[in-house]
C-alpha cells in the first residue's frame, strides 16, 4: 500500500468521466479562465474613474455621474479634492491589490480581497435605495462589483482541479 499516492489521491478532486466530460460545454478550466478575465477586466476597469478621482473630480466620464455626483459632494469646497482624490486612491490600490494577487497566484491575499469585495457589494447593494432617493445612481458600480465579486470568490475559494 502507498501511503503517498493514496494521500494525493484524496486531496485531488475525481476527474470526470468522458461521457460527462463531453456533455458540459463548460468545465473547471473554462469558468478559472473566464473568472480570471472578469477580475482583470472589472479591477483595471475601476482606475477609469478611480483615477479621474484623483487628478480631477470635478469631470464627469460614466453615464449618469452628472446627478450622481451633485448627491455624493463633501459640503467643504476645501475638503472636496482631497475626499475625492483619497476616495481614488483607495480604489486604485484595492484594483492594483487584485490584479497583483490574480497574477502572483497568492491565494491568501486573494481571499481577503474577495471578503472586502462582497462586503462593497453588500454596501452598494444594500444603500442603493437611498442613493437613488437622491438622485445618485450606483447601479453601474454595483453591477461592476456583481462581476468582480463572483470572479474573485470563485479564483479564491474554489480549489484548482488537478
Amino acid at each position: 500500500f502507498d501511503h503517498e499516492s493514496a494521500k494525493t489521491h484524496t486531496l485531488q478532486r475525481p476527474k470526470p468521466d468522458r461521457e460527462r466530460e463531453r456533455g458540459s460545454m463548460i468545465d473547471d478550466a473554462m469558468l478559472r479562465t473566464v473568472a480570471t478575465y472578469v477580475l482583470y477586466a472589472t479591477a483595471g476597469f475601476l482606475f477609469l474613474p478611480a483615477g479621474r478621482d484623483i487628478v480631477s473630480h470635478k469631470t464627469c466620464i460614466l453615464p449618469g455621474e452628472k446627478d450622481m455626483r451633485k448627491a455624493m459632494n463633501a459640503t467643504s469646497v476645501k475638503v472636496r479634492t482631497f475626499f475625492w482624490g483619497v476616495w481614488g486612491m483607495n480604489h486604485c490600490m484595492m484594483s492594483a491589490l487584485k490584479i497583483y494577487a490574480l497574477h502572483s497566484g497568492d491565494l491568501t491575499l486573494l481571499k481577503i480581497l474577495s471578503v472586502q469585495t462582497v462586503v462593497c457589494l453588500a454596501y452598494l447593494v444594500l444603500c442603493g435605495k437611498s442613493c437613488l432617493a437622491a438622485k445618485a445612481d450606483v447601479s453601474g458600480f454595483r453591477n461592476v462589483f456583481v462581476l468582480e465579486a463572483a470572479a474573485i470568490t470563485f479564483l479564491a475559494w474554489c480549489p484548482v482541479a488537478a
